[in-house]
C-alpha cells in the first residue's frame, strides 16, 4: 500500500490512458446478435444451420409491406427491390391473397449476405431508399438485427447520461461530503469503461451482454469503494494522517470487500456453466468487470482519497439519511413477527414463481415494443404469420414421395400456407394441373398459354398425358420441333425453374419449405415441429429442421435444466465463501435463504400480473441477484458480529442497522435505478424485461437484508456467536 500512495499520481496517470483507451475500442467491439449461435455445436439448429450453408448458403430475410399501392405500382416496387445489388431474389405474386390484397403489397425479400453482415444493413438502407414516399412496415430477423444494431450504442450512452446524475443524487444522500461521489463516480467509471473496451479483444460479445453488463459493473460494484471510503473515514476520527488512514483502511477493509467481490464472481462463475453459452459471453464479462472493479478499488481509489482528503474534509456536511429512532423501535418490537411474515411470503413466493409461463425468445414480446412492434402487428393483421420451416432430407425422389404422402395430412391440419419441395419439379401433371400450377409461379396468362402449347406439343410428340416440369424443361431445351424464337421466349420459364431448383436441389440434401400460419412461439408450434421430426424420422436416417420455432424448441431444450444448474453452483459456491468468512454453518444459510427468498419474490410478481416471464432473464437475474445482493446481507452480519464482542443484541441491531444502512441503500438504490433505466429506455425486448427483473429483485434484496436480516440474527444469536463477552 506504501508504494500504491508513493506512486498514486503515476497509478491515475495509467488509469487515465486505459480509461480513454477503452472508450475509444468501445467502437470495435464485435457484437453478436444471433441467438443462435449460442446453442451447442451438437444442437439440431446448429448441425442444420453448417449443412444448410455448405448446400444452398444461408443468407438474410425480412417481409415488407407497402400500403396503398395498385397491382402496377407493386410491380414497379418488385422490379426496383429487385434490381438492388445487395437482394437475391424477391417473391411477390401480385395474384395470390397471400402477397397482395386490399391494395397492401407484401414483399419477400431475400439478401445476398447473411443476416448479421454489414452488407446486409447497408443493402435494406437502399430499399428505404426506393420505397421513401410509401407507408412501409417489416419484420423479420434481419428487421430486428438491424434494429438492435442501430440503437444500442445510443440507448448505452442514453441510459449511462441519465443514470449517473441518479447516482451522483442517491450518494449526495448516503455520503457526508459533497466529495466523495465524485471519487466514487472516477473509480467505477474508470473500471467500467476499461472493462467495455477490453471486449474489443474478446472474438465478440453478445448484444445483451453489450448493453447491460457496463450499467450492470457499475451498480454491482460502486460498494467497494463506499466501503474503502467508509473504512478510511473511521480511522481519520482517530488518526491525523489520511496516508497512514489510508493504509489501515485498505488493511482492514480488504477482507470485507474481497468476500464481497468473491460473491459477486460466484454468481458470474455459475453463469459459465450454462448449456445456452450466452451465459459464458455474460459470466465473462461482468467476471472481468468485478476484477477490474476490485484492482481499481485498491489501487485508484487510495491514492484518490489522498489527493483529495483536504477537499474532503472541507465538504463534509451532516447526513441527510440520519438514524431514526422509529425504526430502532420497530426492528426491536417485531423481532419475532416480522421473520415469521417473511418466512410465510418467502415459502408462498416459492410455489407461486414455480407457475411462471415462459418465453423462451423474443418473438412475442417484439409485439409489445412501439419500434418493431408496429410492423409485425400491421402485417400480421392484413397477411397473417408466415413461419417457416426448412426440412433437409437426402436427395431420394421416391422416399421424398412417400414422405410427403405421410406428412399430408399433417400440413391440411394446421392449414399450412404452402409446402414447396423438389417434388413440384418431379412430380408428373395433367394439362389442367400443369397450367394452374404455373400461376403459382407468378406467371402471365400469356406465358401460361405459351406453355400449354408446348404441352400439347409434348403430348403428340412423346406420348402420354402427363408430364414433370423437369421433363419440359429438357423437351424446351432440347427438341427440334420447337423453332429458335419461340424457344427464346420460353427462356425466361427455363432460367426462372433452374433458378428455383436451385434453391431447393442440393448436391446431398434436398430441401423442403413449409409455411403455417402458426404463431412461432406457442403449444401449437412447438407441438407442429415434434410431429415433423417424428415423421421425418420414419423416412430418413439423416436429416435436419431449421426454421424460428425450431430454434425456439431448441433454445427451450437446452437451457430448461439451467436454471437449476445456476442456481445450485452459485448457491453452493455463495454458501463455500460464507462458511470460510464466517467459520459458522447457520450464518450462510440464514444469508442464502434470505437472497433466494428475495429472488423467489420477484419471479412470483409476473404470475400475480399475468404475464410470460422470458426464461433466459429468469436464469441470468437469479444468478446476479444470489451472488450480487448477498453481499448486503455479508456486510450486516459483519458488524452486528463486530459489535457483539462489546454490546448487547439489543445494542449490537441498532449499531449493525445504522452502520450498515448507508452501504446497502447506496448499493441497493443504485441497482435498483440501473435496473429500472434499462427497463424504461431499451428498446430492445429482452435488455428491457432484464432491467426490470433487477430492479424488483434489488428492491426485494434491500427490504429483506434491513427490515428481516438483523431480527433473524438477533434470534439466532447464541447460534452465531457462541462465545459472548457481553451480556444480552
Amino acid at each position: 500500500m506504501k508504494f500504491i500512495i508513493k506512486f498514486r499520481h503515476i497509478i491515475f496517470g495509467i488509469f487515465t490512458v486505459l480509461f480513454i483507451a477503452g472508450l475509444l475500442l468501445v467502437a470495435k467491439v464485435n457484437i453478436n446478435y444471433d441467438g443462435a449461435s449460442y446453442l451447442p455445436d451438437n444442437s439440431n439448429t446448429k448441425e442444420a444451420l453448417v449443412v444448410m450453408n455448405e448446400e444452398f448458403g444461408v443468407f438474410g430475410a425480412c417481409e415488407i409491406m407497402v400500403e396503398d399501392v395498385s397491382q402496377l405500382e407493386a410491380l414497379s416496387i418488385y422490379q426496383d427491390i429487385n434490381a438492388i445489388g445487395g437482394v437475391k431474389q424477391v417473391e411477390f405474386y401480385p395474384n395470390q391473397p397471400d402477397y397482395y390484397k386490399n391494395n397492401n403489397a407484401l414483399f419477400k425479400v431475400v439478401f445476398t449476405t447473411e443476416t448479421y453482415d454489414l452488407t446486409t444493413t447497408e443493402t435494406l438502407d437502399e430499399i428505404r431508399l426506393v420505397l421513401n414516399d410509401h407507408n412501409v412496415y417489416m419484420r423479420g430477423e434481419t428487421i430486428n438485427a438491424i434494429q438492435y444494431n442501430n440503437v444500442i450504442q445510443d440507448e448505452i450512452v442514453k441510459i449511462i447520461l441519465i443514470l449517473v446524475p441518479i447516482v451522483l443524487i442517491i450518494l449526495f444522500l448516503t455520503t457526508t461530503s459533497w466529495i466523495e461521489p465524485v471519487l466514487f463516480i472516477i473509480v467505477v467509471l474508470f473500471a467500467v469503461l476499461i472493462n467495455m473496451g477490453s471486449n474489443a479483444f474478446l472474438p465478440e460479445v453478445s448484444y445483451m451482454t453489450h448493453a447491460t453488463c457496463g450499467i450492470l459493473q457499475l451498480a454491482l460494484c460502486m460498494d467497494y469503494t463506499v466501503m474503502m471510503l467508509h473504512s478510511y473515514k473511521e480511522e481519520r476520527l482517530v488518526n491525523p494522517s489520511a496516508k497512514e488512514s489510508v493504509k489501515i483502511a485498505a488493511r482492514k477493509s480488504f477482507v470485507p470487500i474481497l468476500s464481497s467481490m468473491l460473491t459477486t464472481v460466484a454468481g458470474f462463475v455459475a453463469l459459465l456453466f450454462m448449456t445456452y453459452t450466452i451465459g459464458f459471453d455474460i459470466g465473462i464479462v461482468l467476471i472481468k468487470g468485478t476484477l477490474l472493479s476490485f484492482a481499481a478499488t485498491f489501487l485508484l481509489m487510495p491514492g484518490l482519497i489522498v489527493m483529495f482528503s483536504s477537499l474532503i474534509e472541507k465538504t463534509k456536511h451532516r447526513s441527510i439519511l440520519r438514524p431514526v429512532k422509529a425504526t430502532y423501535s420497530f426492528l426491536y418490537k417485531t423481532r419475532y413477527i416480522m421473520p415469521v411474515i417473511a418466512a410465510l411470503i418467502i415459502g408462498v413466493s416459492f410455489f407461486i414463481q414455480q407457475e411462471n409461463t415462459f418465453d423462451y425468445s423474443e418473438t412475442q414480446i417484439v409485439y409489445e415494443t412501439p419500434t418493431l412492434g408496429a410492423g409485425y402487428k400491421a402485417i400480421r393483421d392484413e397477411f397473417g404469420l408466415n413461419n417457416n420451416m426448412v426440412v433437409l432430407v437426402p436427395k431420394n425422389i421416391p422416399l421424398q414421395g412417400a414422405y410427403m404422402a405421410e406428412l399430408g395430412p399433417l400440413l391440411v391440419e394446421v392449414q399450412a400456407k404452402s409446402v414447396v419441395s423438389p417434388l413440384i419439379f418431379h412430380t408428373p401433371y395433367s394439362k389442367s394441373e400443369f397450367t394452374g400450377l404455373l400461376s403459382t409461379f407468378g406467371l402471365d396468362a400469356e406465358s401460361i398459354t405459351s406453355l400449354g402449347d408446348v404441352f400439347d406439343l409434348m403430348m403428340s410428340v412423346e406420348g402420354g398425358t402427363e408430364f414433370s416440369i423437369v421433363e419440359m424443361v429438357t423437351f424446351i431445351e432440347e427438341t427440334t420441333f420447337l423453332p429458335p424464337e419461340s424457344k427464346a421466349a420460353l427462356a425466361p420459364f427455363i432460367y426462372q425453374m433452374n433458378a428455383t431448383r436451385s434453391e431447393l436441389e442440393g448436391v446431398n440434401f434436398d430441401r423442403f419449405i413449409i409455411i403455417t400460419n402458426i404463431e412461432a412461439e406457442s403449444p401449437e408450434a412447438f407441438s407442429f415441429v415434434d410431429n415433423v421430426d417424428r415423421i421425418t424420422g420414419n423416412h430418413f436416417d439423416e436429416y435436419y429442421l431449421l426454421g424460428e420455432s425450431v430454434g425456439i424448441r431448441d433454445i427451450k431444450n437446452v437451457i430448461a435444466d439451467d436454471y437449476w444448474k445456476v442456481t445450485i453452483i452459485t448457491a453452493v459456491l455463495v454458501f463455500t465463501i460464507i462458511l470460510i468468512s464466517f467459520k459458522n454453518f447457520l450464518i450462510p444459510a440464514i444469508l442464502l435463504l434470505l437472497i433466494l427468498g428475495a429472488t423467489w419474490i420477484n419471479m412470483s410478481i409476473p404470475v400475480m400480473m399475468g404475464t410470460n416471464l422470458l426464461y433466459l432473464g429468469y436464469i441470468i437475474v437469479s444468478g446476479i441477484m444470489l451472488g450480487a445482493t448477498i453481499d448486503y446481507a455479508i456486510l450486516y452480519t459483519h458488524k452486528y458480529r463486530e459489535k457483539r464482542q462489546t454490546l448487547s443484541k439489543i445494542e449490537s441491531m441498532q449499531e449493525a442497522f445504522n452502520e450498515a444502512k448507508h452501504t446497502v441503500l447506496t448499493s441497493g438504490l443504485i441497482l435498483t435505478f440501473a435496473g429500472f433505466a434499462l427497463a424504461l429506455f431499451s428498446s430492445i425486448p429482452s435488455i428491457s424485461v432484464f432491467g426490470s427483473l433487477i430492479g424488483r429483485g434489488a428492491i426485494a434484496s434491500v427490504v429483506l437484508v434491513l427490515f428481516v436480516l438483523p431480527q433473524a440474527l438477533f434470534i439466532s444469536d447464541k447460534l452465531i456467536i457462541p462465545k459472548k463477552t457481553i451480556s444480552e
